[in-house]
């Protein structure tokens, strides 16, 4: 925006934090620029763990908010992108920007979708190779575009890839180990998962929503899955119940 920093200037106001930056953004960023601006954030999850989630989550709220009293902040759009449900985001539903605005839910890919990305790439898999690649990963759009990207360069034959899929140097390795963490010392989203590999089901409707929001859980009627064959088989043998 080439816009001066003057940060410490709001920074040193008696106020708590939410309050110096929305003044930050409204009385300065805003009114000085003078032209829309788009604020997006990704992987907003991140700020789940932290202390201040409720507060940041709030202040974003309140800058919506303050759109329709507000004609300075008419000038700002948010665009959030999370792979968490969003409801986990913050404890005051009330307080939240998520059930407000448009809410754009990413599908899996298709058969004819992963086949058409395959001929994008130069068709690095072929027809045998391209149905395994869609039963391992169900058409989990990160991983899909993963695969293709490491197969059409050269950097792992489909054999080598399907061999390795949930070594933890594998290709998928980060990505899994990152589900593994998050579910890390709650004990109860362990067993919720341990009993949706082992018995298709998930007994609490809460732990079910909580595993489904974060991308590993999906239902057909009132049998539960994991979201594709690749999680069942990590967590099969990374999960003890």
């Amino acid at each position: 925006m080439e816009m001066a920093d003057k940060v410490d200037e709001y920074w040193n106001m008696p106020l708590g934090n939410s309050q110096r930056c929305t003044r930050y953004v409204g009385r300065y960023l805003l009114k000085e620029f003078g032209n829309p601006i788009v604020l997006a954030m990704d992987e907003v999850e991140r700020v789940f763990d932290t202390d201040f989630r409720s507060d940041f989550f709030g202040m974003l709220r309140s800058w919506h908010n303050s759109r329709a009293t507000n004609p300075i902040w008419k000038q700002l759009d948010l665009a959030l992108v999370t792979s968490t449900e969003p409801y986990q985001l913050i404890d005051n539903h009330n307080q939240s920007p998520f059930n407000v605005g448009l809410v754009i839910d990413l599908e899996d890919f298709t058969a004819a979708q992963v086949a058409d990305l395959n001929r994008r790439h130069g068709s690095p898999f072929n027809a045998s190779e391209e149905k395994q690649l869609m039963a391992l990963l169900g058409g989990h759009p990160y991983l899909v575009r993963l695969a293709l990207y490491l197969v059409a360069s050269d950097r792992l034959y489909p054999t080598e890839l399907f061999a390795s899929a949930i070594a933890d140097k594998g290709p998928f390795g980060n990505h899994l180990r990152n589900h593994l963490f998050q579910l890390h010392n709650k004990q109860e989203l362990v067993q919720g998962m341990f009993q949706v590999i082992h018995q298709n089901t998930c007994e609490d409707e809460r732990i079910f929503f909580r595993l489904r929001g974060a991308g590993l859980v999906r239902r057909e009627g009132r049998v539960v899955f994991p979201c594709c064959q690749l999680y069942t088989d990590y967590f099969r043998e990374h999960l003890r119940g």
